[in-house]
């Protein structure tokens, strides 16, 4: 881990995103200030500087890891139009990489600490909210009739991302990807170009290529990093 420079707010992110990586490996109950800071290179004072206290640091970290992934999927729809903009958006969520499948692994350990906490129940409450809100402005342009269907979307990628970032070996990419794109096309009830060319090229009657049971994986898909 990197020792904090830059400005205060730039320090800050440094160390919240420090203590993002010691949650999503060792859990929320390992975090504490003086290992972190003993990683970090610098005293418990540096970081009781920044953060009074762990739980100010907690609150910090996971607001966080939201906000980074929240800018990132609403870059991902910049300069697309129809369908293909919530495609994007879904695949910039999913937990397709190290660094997303930390930032998962993160909004997971926080809900589990959620059931005793009302203040972070309360937390992760607006947090779905604008999610709905996001997916709901994505579908809405969209020929669709899917009662409630950003909401629909949402949950399905939520759903999603907190069993694959926990899974190992991880879930190779492509597949993700895939099988993301094919239940957002049946929830919206819209068909993307990728899956109408599916549909196509698959003989009537034939068995869906796209196997959701693990057991049964190719051996020729290896599990990517």
């Amino acid at each position: 881990m990197s020792r904090p420079r830059g400005d205060h707010d730039e320090r800050r992110e440094v160390i919240g995103l420090a203590a993002a990586e010691v949650i999503a490996t060792r859990g929320l109950a390992q975090l504490t200030l003086r290992d972190l800071a003993a990683e970090l290179g610098v005293t418990t004072g540096v970081l009781t500087h920044y953060f009074p206290s762990k739980d100010a640091l907690v609150a910090y970290t996971k607001e966080l890891v939201f906000d980074l992934r929240f800018v990132r999927a609403q870059q991902a729809a910049e300069g697309l139009e129809g369908i293909e903009r919530l495609h994007a958006v879904v695949a910039e969520m999913l937990p397709v990489d190290a660094e997303r499948r930390t930032g998962w692994r993160v909004l997971v350990a926080f809900q589990g600490s959620a059931v005793g906490s009302a203040p972070m129940r309360r937390a992760h409450d607006r947090r779905m909210r604008r999610w709905f809100a996001l997916f709901d402005d994505l579908v809405a342009p969209l020929e669709t009739h899917a009662a409630q269907g950003g909401m629909a979307v949402a949950f399905l990628v939520e759903g999603m991302a907190i069993h694959l970032s926990m899974m190992e070996p991880p879930m190779p990419a492509a597949w993700q990807l895939a099988f993301a794109r094919e239940q957002v096309d049946r929830l919206v009830g819209a068909r993307s170009p990728g899956t109408a060319r599916r549909a196509a090229a698959r003989p009537r009657g034939a068995r869906r290529t796209l196997n959701t049971r693990r057991t049964t994986r190719s051996p020729d898909v290896s599990p990517t990093s």
